[in-house]
């Protein structure tokens, strides 16, 4: 509990703070400011919380202001009765941390004392930080403790310290400060420490409102970057002895140690060259019960055993190695990549994230009728599809007919599309080239839809020879797909293959339909912006919407996009607004679309939208870039253990080691989002995921990830054993050339000898 003191010389309001704050927080109630001022002299007080309309208003602002000067480090909360209480005073200017409407419900009250508490320990790291570091460096451990299991992302806190990701970053390293990510989990650990130790909170109910999923995981948090048990920190002082742990004092090391390579940023700035040294040696040395010799015998097969195969096990809960074999040695990962991909937005993003389509426009509206453009902003959105709703189209008809419930009928200009947040390139690297014909190659953009594939439905003609009926969706362009798809004999093979010509922007169906057939397919769409952008003007259309200019794509940044407005540029534009926007599901419901049945475009659109919003673009490079950073940096994987090339896995160029993938499993599940992340895998039995019919005997104790690509087949994740035991484990597989189902029959035994 807070110590308080409270001056509210009117009985009823003191009897409503009272009432509302006790249990939850100690206080002291004084009638006047000279009982108030009297009353610190002798008492260790965290907050005054002030009524700033005693003796009156102007009154109360001379007071408080001789006040500060008084106590500078003291925090002061006002309280008001209005529940406009931005408008008292001008607070920023008075220095307070925070206003308490003492007229609202006692939960308001209790959340506005917890908020206002929240700020003032903030300005205290910011204040005792100030003459260690410089700008941004306090600035930015405050507003992450301010912020902290509120849902803080890095974006979120770069932006409000005037910051790009990339460019805190920079500022921060410069200071020799750990990445904003990092920050983030430190300002996590701050308010953890003034709660255990000023508040004398419980670790477990600490642990619940920081979004830690266990008291454990919050104990592994503080002991690993402070080198403090959440008891010690209680003892010894709260968020002070955290904030010395974290960052000490100039010639100070934590706990009176003498050597300052002991501090946790010392520690933090050489992780990764002690995993570099020692492999897995922050996962223990010791073995358990795994049957070695049942591993060995699977591996010995006659058909297995020319593959070449790396398995790292440990115990979730003490880090034990359980069994290994090439754990240390680099393989091409498939799908398994995804792992690495979705940790990282989940770490930065945060679950709760979402993709915001936004349309402008740009100009005057009169009524119906818009005198200007209308700018759609593309966010990368991978949701518009019929995994989360009737069709990509249904997706687009939503933002048409919000238009139109927005009162729009007509614009004289044109209809926009920027999508220059991201770059133009729509094919990934290393990509071979066969694999851009087909839906699970498909390509995307800062503006697509129905995960980058078009569905075509292909019906024989009436005679043999004769040309075959094709439609297609989205419709898009109406001249996107040219056919010339014959009708074949009975008892032919239906056989279609797709070529895209560039130098047209069409798709080219060439091959035959079995006559009296009906058969519907899936192709990548290979011009996925341009065909989302018709598909849109035509919604816009059926909707009643009539647009005079047209519809157009600005792919670079400060192109015109209407009166005096450029691209990328719309916020800053003062004849722009917002007049509709639709959102994604939370990042935690799109990472199961992820994972689960391992969809690859969604994969390819998240990484380019982490470059998008944590570095210079959304391009591949940047998007790659972000991951490395992340799991180097934040994670502590070692550099020389990935060799990252896209996010879906795809790419044979991507090379990882068994214990990479088990350290980020691990710092997944140590983390605050363990249960998301975790549910966002795939079980067995679970419909439409990759695990549907495998190992139905480990049905509600297995959350894995399944990779397969030619002669590559892994799968890594979390496992309970039949004692209970969790285990987190990852096996790759390369070079068997043996089908596919032979290889998971091995993977799979492998795991029910892990499970025993």
């Amino acid at each position: 509990m807070a110590q308080l003191a409270i001056l509210q010389p009117d009985a009823r309001g003191a009897a409503r703070l009272s009432g509302a704050l006790n249990g939850s927080h100690d206080f002291v109630l004084h009638s006047s400011w000279e009982s108030l001022e009297e009353g610190l002299a002798g008492r260790p007080v965290e907050a005054c919380l002030v009524d700033v309309d005693h003796p009156d208003r102007d009154g109360a602002k001379q007071r408080l202001r001789a006040f500060r000067a008084r106590f500078p480090d003291l925090a002061v909360v006002a309280c008001v009765e209005s529940a406009k209480a931005a408008g008292f005073f001008g607070l920023g200017e008075l220095g307070l941390a925070g206003v308490v409407v003492t007229g609202g419900e006692p939960a308001r009250v209790r959340t506005d004392v917890d908020v206002a508490l929240r700020a003032a320990r903030a300005q205290q790291a910011e204040r005792a930080l100030n003459d260690r570091y410089q700008a941004p460096g306090p600035a930015a451990i405050a507003w992450a403790v301010e912020h902290a299991g509120t849902g803080a992302t890095v974006g979120r806190l770069a932006t409000g310290l005037g910051h790009t990701p990339g460019s805190l970053r920079e500022a921060l390293s410069e200071q020799n400060l750990p990445t904003p990510a990092t920050i983030l989990l430190w300002g996590r650990l701050l308010l953890a420490g003034a709660r255990l130790g000023d508040d004398d909170r419980r670790a477990e109910d600490v642990a619940f409102s920081l979004g830690y999923a266990t008291s454990t995981s919050l104990s592994r948090a503080m002991k690993q970057h402070t080198g403090l048990t959440p008891a010690e920190v209680s003892r010894r002082g709260g968020m002070s002895v955290v904030l010395d742990a974290l960052l000490p004092p100039p010639g100070a090391a934590p706990g009176g140690a003498t050597d300052p390579r002991s501090s946790p940023l010392a520690r933090w700035a050489t992780t990764g060259l002690i995993v570099a040294l020692s492999g897995c040696a922050t996962f223990g040395s010791g073995r358990s019960h795994i049957d070695d010799d049942a591993v060995e015998r699977v591996l010995a097969s006659p058909d297995i055993d020319q593959m070449h195969v790396g398995i790292l096990a440990i115990d979730a809960a003490t880090g034990q190695i359980l069994y290994t074999r090439n754990a240390h040695r680099k393989f091409v990962p498939a799908s398994n990549q995804k792992i690495l991909l979705t940790a990282t937005a989940l770490s930065l993003l945060g679950p709760d994230y979402r993709f915001r389509t936004e349309v402008w426009a740009t100009g005057s509206a009169s009524g119906s009728f818009l005198d200007g453009d209308l700018v759609l902003v593309g966010s990368g959105d991978p949701s518009m599809s019929g995994r989360y709703w009737d069709s990509g189209t249904a997706a687009l008809e939503a933002i048409a007919d919000s238009l139109v419930e927005a009162g729009l009928r007509y614009v004289a200009g044109s209809t926009f599309v920027d999508v220059s947040s991201w770059d133009s390139t729509s094919v990934a690297p290393t990509r071979e080239a066969d694999d851009l014909r087909y839906a699970y190659g498909s390509t995307g953009g800062a503006f697509s839809i129905d995960e980058g594939e078009i569905e075509v439905v292909v019906r024989a003609g009436p005679a043999v020879g004769s040309p075959a009926v094709v439609q297609w969706a989205p419709i898009g362009t109406d001249d996107f797909v040219r056919s010339r798809i014959r009708t074949s004999p009975p008892d032919s093979t239906t056989r279609v293959m797709p070529s895209y010509l560039a130098e047209s922007r069409q798709l080219v169906l060439e091959g035959v339909v079995e006559w009296g057939t009906t058969d519907t397919l899936a192709f990548a769409m290979r011009d996925p912006v341009r065909q989302a952008a018709a598909t849109l003007a035509g919604a816009m259309q059926r909707a009643g919407i009539e647009t005079e200019g047209g519809w157009e794509i600005k792919w670079t940044p400060g192109e015109r996009v209407g009166r005096g407005c450029l691209s990328g540029m719309l916020s800053s534009c003062g004849s722009a607004g917002v007049i509709t926007a639709i959102e994604s599901p939370a990042l935690s419901e799109l990472i199961g679309g992820i994972l689960k049945p391992s969809q690859n475009w969604m994969s390819e659109q998240l990484v380019r939208a982490l470059g998008a919003d944590f570095g210079a673009q959304g391009s591949w490079a940047e998007g790659v870039g972000v991951m490395e950073a992340h799991l180097v940096d934040d994670v502590g994987v070692d550099p020389l253990d990935i060799v990252l090339r896209d996010g879906s896995g795809l790419s044979a160029y991507n090379l990882v080691t068994p214990r990479a993938i088990v350290r980020v499993l691990h710092d997944m599940h140590m983390g605050p989002h363990a249960s998301a992340f975790r549910a966002a895998m795939a079980e067995p039995g679970d419909e439409d995921s990759t695990l549907e019919d495998r190992l139905p005997g480990l049905a509600g104790r297995l959350f894995a990830k399944t990779g397969t690509i030619s002669n590559v087949n892994s799968l890594s994740g979390y496992l309970v054993g039949n004692g209970g035991q969790e285990i987190i484990f990852s096996i790759l597989t390369n070079g068997s050339g043996l089908p596919s189902t032979r290889v998971q029959e091995a993977i799979d035994a492998i795991v029910e000898i892990l499970a025993r």
